[in-house]
């Protein structure tokens, strides 16, 4: 470490020895080229140069190249970028879905059952989809934050350094050089790569990736008037022949072929003074975000080979220090806010933004606070971004936030699946469809409709209406219809099975408890006839009407439905069933469940616990409560295990196996196994430590775009055992 400092150091000595001390120096321009998260070998560069004393007059940059460069136009250091590049969470800015414990608590509801986490849009004119998988809520917003202290500055000719970036308009196909606005969308479109990141409009333009275009704006910092340039080649390296195996493979290729030809266009308009950097990064891939440190040494380990190169540019101390102290200058700390506005792009009333945005007017700008009401507002999950500007006219302070509404809503539809089978003859399937409209009021009421064929055929029906603009009070009218078959087991022989139908129609209303927490109430009416398909004649039909009231409380701050990590999910529920309502039979049900995950590194211990029983253990007609399956003491048939009472507690543990490179293109595999002990009673008098049932299993599962895969072997009492295939909600 000590002989490459005393190298630059000496290097950069003999440069400005080398130039007479009256001489102007020559200004220096930096191109920055597209290349993923190869782009962070730009900021090894940059350390170089800042260790040399070279100062940097001029900026342009393509994709990566144009937040690398950007951010350093804004005034940050090599120091700050690298520390920028070494701790970011690439997955979480490389997707837009607000964590799932930061959504309103109606939009955690909608993975329950159906964990294919995609909604598409649906009008009269079929199904749409959106303009990409990433719409850069999460990236523009983080970009915000690190742009602040220039973010009244629009002319990019006055940042600290003047900086150009490089988009391209996907509508005519032209390179489109970026020299004011907003710095951070600026950089946000540079690198909206097609079908990834949603285009970004700007100047009646549709932009996408500058890489498409023109990957190395050579030409640009020519034109900004630098007359040395330094320029800095990431981009991409061509699949080898054994690469070139699918159709993706060989897009990739054709894509690259192009890209590096105008590249090479671009090459050719450098003078003899001017210095190419091209990194030896091989096979560090521009999707390789987990390896951003290596290409970040990489970079500046070519860097250091052209030390005698660079140093001929390099300044002494006192006039770079002089340099740094004017781009401190131009840099500002916090605005101080004199008037807000809010830009609504919907259906919605402002005042549904307006409840969720804190008191910003005549204060310093408080960031934090700001990040967390836009997280609030975007976790209402209808708008396609949630972002901000923050402008200077007339002397006043303005903050705007804009809302824009999804483009492919405000209906959607989604699916869901379950599958399992026990490798043994028995399998179950079913298959749900759910249609949701949104914002059909101002106060953003939703309708929505379920549909479910296979085992459990069932229809589902209901209206959400927020009673305020902050969503704090609701009620809610649902209809269920549901067809179920029902097994009933002697000595773990199958004696009769039952086809059960259900109609109930209830009216509840409750309290949202901020984002994560609601309390119900709600008076319900249901007619469940149950038909007797297998067994002997003397277990006869019955239909029962049944009236009751009911009242929940939920806490859900659990960070995933499919395979959670982190969070807690709390429910106690009660139902009373009464004659004097009307109903056939009498009785009263309350349950709790429980649900606590623990992680530390890629190793989670899930507690999960599952509590339910009646108060009257003497009423017949009570649908009993049942055990049995994965994770319901494994081991056992779904259902084999019933009675009035049920209670278990379960241990799991998963390790995750391998990391994720590309977060959107990914599929975690977790390696497992299961503690199960509990049991059900048919009285209470009956219930014991003593006579709980023991269960365990061991899995494996892939947490797959239709939702969690397991395949589990699994052992219980009585050399009860069983393997499964399941694929769909478990906790």
């Amino acid at each position: 470490m000590l002989s490459t400092f005393l190298r630059v150091a000496l290097a950069a000595d003999s440069g400005v020895t080398e130039r007479a001390a009256d001489k102007p120096r020559p200004t220096i321009g930096l191109v920055l080229s597209g290349g993923g998260a190869r782009g962070a070998a730009h900021v090894g560069v940059l350390k170089v140069l800042e260790e040399l004393r070279i100062p940097i007059d001029y900026i342009a940059g393509t994709s990566m190249g144009a937040i690398v460069g950007g951010l350093y136009a804004s005034g940050m250091t090599a120091e700050a970028l690298q520390q920028i590049v070494a701790e970011a969470d690439w997955g979480r800015l490389l997707s837009d879905r607000t964590p799932r414990a930061l959504r309103s608590f109606r939009r955690k509801s909608d993975e329950v059952g159906f964990l294919v986490d995609f909604d598409m849009g649906i009008d009269e004119s079929g199904l749409i989809f959106p303009g990409g998988l990433v719409q850069g809520q999460n990236l523009e917003i983080e970009l915000k934050r690190q742009t602040l202290p220039v973010v009244s500055i629009d002319d990019f000719d006055k940042l600290p350094i003047p900086f150009r970036a490089i988009a391209t308009d996907i509508v005519n196909g032209e390179a489109v050089v970026l020299d004011s606005g907003d710095l951070a969308t600026a950089m946000r479109a540079s690198m909206s790569a097609p079908g990834i990141f949603k285009p970004v409009k700007s100047n009646g333009r549709l932009l996408v990736d500058g890489g498409i275009a023109n990957n190395l704006p050579i030409q640009v910092v020519h034109e900004m008037g630098a007359d040395i340039l330094i320029v800095v080649d990431v981009g991409f390296p061509l699949l080898s022949e054994s690469q070139l195996n699918s159709a993706l493979g060989i897009t990739k290729q054709m894509l690259t072929i192009l890209i590096n030809a105008r590249a090479k266009e671009q090459i050719a308009l450098l003078t003899p003074g001017d210095i190419l950097i091209s990194p030896e990064l091989d096979d560090l891939g521009s999707e390789a975000f987990q390896r951003m440190r290596e290409a970040h040494r990489l970079g500046r380990a070519k860097a250091l080979e052209l030390t005698v190169d660079l140093a001929r540019y390099s300044v002494p101390s006192d006039v770079y220090l002089a340099y740094r102290r004017d781009i401190e200058r131009i840099r500002q700390g916090p605005p101080r806010i004199d008037r807000i506005m809010v830009k609504n792009e919907s259906r919605l009333s402002p005042k549904v933004i307006a409840e969720r945005l804190g008191s910003h007017k005549g204060n310093p700008l408080d960031l934090d606070q700001l990040e967390s009401d836009i997280s609030d507002i975007y976790g209402l999950d209808t708008f396609e971004t949630v972002t901000y500007d923050i402008t200077n006219e007339s002397g006043e302070t303005s903050l705007a936030l804009q809302a824009t509404e999804k483009s492919w809503g405000p209906n959607y539809l989604r699916f869901g699946i379950n599958l399992e089978d026990d490798f043994e003859g028995e399998s179950h399937y079913n298959f749900a469809a759910r249609f949701t409209r949104t914002e059909i009021n101002e106060k953003g009421g939703e309708f929505r409709a379920e549909i479910q064929i296979g085992e459990s055929p069932r229809l589902f029906a209901e209206l959400y209406q927020p009673l305020d603009y902050a969503s704090r009070w609701f009620i809610n009218p649902l209809f269920v219809y549901q067809r179920e078959n029902s097994t009933l087991f002697q000595d773990g022989l199958q004696i009769a099975e039952f086809l059960s139908t259900s109609t109930t129609f209830s009216f509840e209303g409750g309290r949202q408890l901020g984002n994560w927490g609601e309390i119900r109430i709600g008076l319900s009416r249901s007619r469940v006839d149950d038909a007797l398909k297998v067994g002997q004649p003397d277990l006869r039909n019955e239909s029962t009407d049944i009236y009751g009231l009911s009242a929940g409380f939920s806490y859900d701050t659990i960070d995933r439905v499919a395979i959670p990590r982190s969070g807690m999910n709390l429910s106690l529920g009660w139902s009373s069933i009464r004659e004097s309502l009307g109903s056939d039979i009498a009785f009263d049900i309350a349950g709790l469940f429980f649900l606590k995950p623990q992680t530390w590194g890629d190793h989670t211990l899930l507690h999960w616990w599952d509590i339910e029983g009646t108060t009257r253990d003497e009423t017949a007609g009570v649908k009993p409560l049942s055990l049995g399956g994965l994770f319901n003491l494994s081991g056992y048939a779904a259902g084999e295990l019933l009675g009035k009472h049920s209670a278990i507690g379960r241990l799991l543990y998963y390790r995750r196996l391998g990391k994720r490179a590309m977060p959107l293109l990914s599929t975690p595999i977790y390696l497992g196994g299961s503690i199960e002990i509990g049991n059900v009673w048919q009285s209470r008098s009956e219930i014991s430590a003593n006579n709980t049932l023991l269960a365990g299993s061991i899995f494996i599962v892939f947490d797959t775009l239709l939702g969690p895969l397991y395949l589990a072997y699994a052992r219980a009492e009585d050399n009860h055992q069983s393997a499964y295939l399941f694929l769909g909600q478990t906790f």
